[in-house]
């Protein structure tokens, strides 16, 4: 009974998943500002509809608390699909690329904000400054020392990761609203040095970064009739799942547990022997690694960087993602990242209200979800976790 009950459970998830991405295509395709006000009212009508039928709702969306891994498996098969279904339907099908590709590095940047926050409650208001240290180590060591990517991008996030230990005082000494303070101060801090800062490019950037290219294969080829976008969307696409699949194994491991108890209750994680200090600086330096990460794709595809790519305006999107995604939450990252990124391109044909529209899709979302799309529920661990947990391991 239970495994018709899963098959049922998984077909249940296909079926969405496969009705919303081709749900999808066709917003991407049309292109009116109808088409962003019917979006609007359809999402209105399945809250309101969800409210009324909210077992039949329960009942459907239960699936994806369930087996989530799952649900995050089909999705991923579907995007390894949209390169060659999206020509076929979308006459921009290379931007709406490009727009994935920038989608997919900010879940990336994301994930590791909510290993950070959503995961431990530790404020972090530098993100775009870490993602910019990734970018900026990636295009010096590949202008300046001719690097293959497949060099620089691990040591971008290693330059991140690194950069966080500078913030290991605070990390130990403050929490709350002091670190939040502390991390904002870091990213200005780091925007001014870049901004003045002639080697790396002051003001102008770095320019004409070469693109990946691995094994003698230049990214800049096309393939099978395909723009050389999709060289990147792949990669971006291979290295994301790699940075769900850590997270995830990072949720259900010790590690999530003890940021999950020290995130509830600091204190009295510390009287159960809890090494916090040690704990909170593995977190930090494993989010912004992911965070650097990131911003090396981003350098190599672009091929072009400057401070004003990453100033706090950034970190500001980021956090708006993880906290409308639900903290805690890896599924609703990745969905508030596809709401926050592709939804306002769709805004540019009313560019003088674009701001104004998007401000209003945030309220109304905090206002119907204050806790997220997605909000994070009981954890369930295996019994290798709950008897290291007893343990008090530190």
């Amino acid at each position: 009974m239970k495994k018709e009950n899963k098959f049922l459970d998984c077909i249940k998830i296909i079926l969405v998943e496969v009705v919303a991405f081709f749900l999808f295509l066709f917003f991407l395709k049309v292109e009116s500002i109808w088409t962003v006000i019917v979006a609007i009212l359809l999402v209105a009508l399945i809250y309101f509809l969800s409210k009324i039928y909210k077992e039949k709702f329960q009942a459907l969306l239960e699936p994806f608390s369930k087996y989530q891994n799952f649900a995050i498996g089909v999705l991923f098969i579907l995007l390894v699909l949209y390169p060659i279904i999206s020509p076929l339907m979308i006459v921009h099908s290379t931007y709406w690329t490009l727009i994935l590709i920038q989608t997919g590095i900010y879940i990336m940047i994301a994930l590791g904000l909510n290993f950070q926050l959503g995961s431990t409650g530790m404020m972090n208001l530098a993100t775009a400054a870490f993602y910019g240290i990734g970018a900026y180590t990636a295009g010096l060591l590949a202008l300046k020392l001719g690097w293959s990517a497949l060099i620089t991008i691990p040591l971008a996030g290693l330059a991140a990761a690194f950069a966080g230990l500078l913030l290991v005082i605070p990390i130990y000494k403050t929490k709350g609203h002091y670190l939040a303070l502390v991390t904002l101060a870091f990213g200005f801090m780091l925007v001014l040095a870049a901004d003045n800062i002639e080697i790396i490019g002051g003001p102008q950037g770095l320019k004409n970064i070469p693109p990946v290219n691995i094994f003698g294969y230049s990214f800049l080829t096309n393939i099978g009739g395909l723009h050389f976008y999709t060289n990147y969307y792949y990669l971006v696409l291979a290295l994301l799942g790699i940075t769900i699949l850590v997270f995830a194994r990072l949720f259900n491991s010790w590690v999530g547990l003890t940021s999950a108890y020290i995130r509830d209750d600091e204190l009295a994680a510390k009287g159960c022997g809890i090494n916090t200090n040690f704990r909170k600086l593995i977190v930090f330096v494993v989010g912004n690694f992911f965070m650097g990460v990131a911003g090396a794709l981003y350098a190599h595809m672009i091929g072009f960087i400057s401070p004003p790519n990453f100033q706090f305006a950034q970190s500001l999107l980021i956090v708006a993602i993880v906290i409308i995604g639900g903290m805690d939450n890896i599924l609703g990252v990745i969905i508030a990242s596809i709401l926050l990124v592709v939804f306002p391109e769709k805004l540019r044909v009313v560019t003088e209200y674009r701001i104004f529209l998007y401000g209003i899709l945030l309220v109304v979302t905090l206002i119907l979800r204050p806790r997220g799309i997605l909000p994070f529920g009981p954890r369930k661990y295996d019994s290798s976790i709950l008897k290291f947990a007893r343990k008090g391991g530190s």
